[in-house]
């Protein structure tokens, strides 16, 4: 890929990752707040695929996942579902890298900065995918042999 292609996706990324961190920033307040009856596992409807096998589907667990989450329980997140709290770890770990980054590109302004930053690759596609499956695969396995 070209540097300028590159530096393009990295830059929309970028953007549109400030839109999700404060999407996210919204949603904790709104989980746990005092003052609202907010709980995002009532706006997802159930899985379909699991009410009619008895099976989890691969995002079995996510909405759960999520909810635990927002509510500060990393622990939980990753035993609902990995993939959630894997996601989150390469969103802190690119926008802590990024920001970093656009502050040392402000103080020198030259191409070759010494602060690198954190760039997507397909890698990070196959490991998440990797990672569902295994889950998947886990839970039915749970489901199917524990009788």
């Amino acid at each position: 890929m070209k540097t300028t292609q590159k530096h393009s996706t990295d830059k929309l990324l970028y953007m549109t990752s400030l839109v999700f961190g404060a999407l996210f920033v919204v949603l904790c307040v709104l989980q746990n707040s005092a003052h609202t009856s907010f709980d995002i596992t009532k706006i997802i409807p159930p899985c379909l695929f699991r009410r009619l096998s008895g099976l989890c589907c691969p995002g079995c667990g996510g909405t759960r996942a999520i909810k635990a989450l927002l509510s500060g329980r990393p622990v939980t997140c990753f035993f609902y579902h990995p993939f959630v709290l894997y996601c989150a770890i390469l969103y802190v770990l690119f926008m802590v890298s990024r920001t970093a980054r656009l502050f040392a590109q402000k103080k020198s302004p030259r191409k070759n900065s010494s602060a690198r930053g954190f760039h997507f690759t397909i890698t990070y596609v196959y490991i998440g995918i990797f990672i569902i499956l295994l889950q998947w695969m886990i839970k039915n396995a749970l489901i199917l042999f524990s009788y």
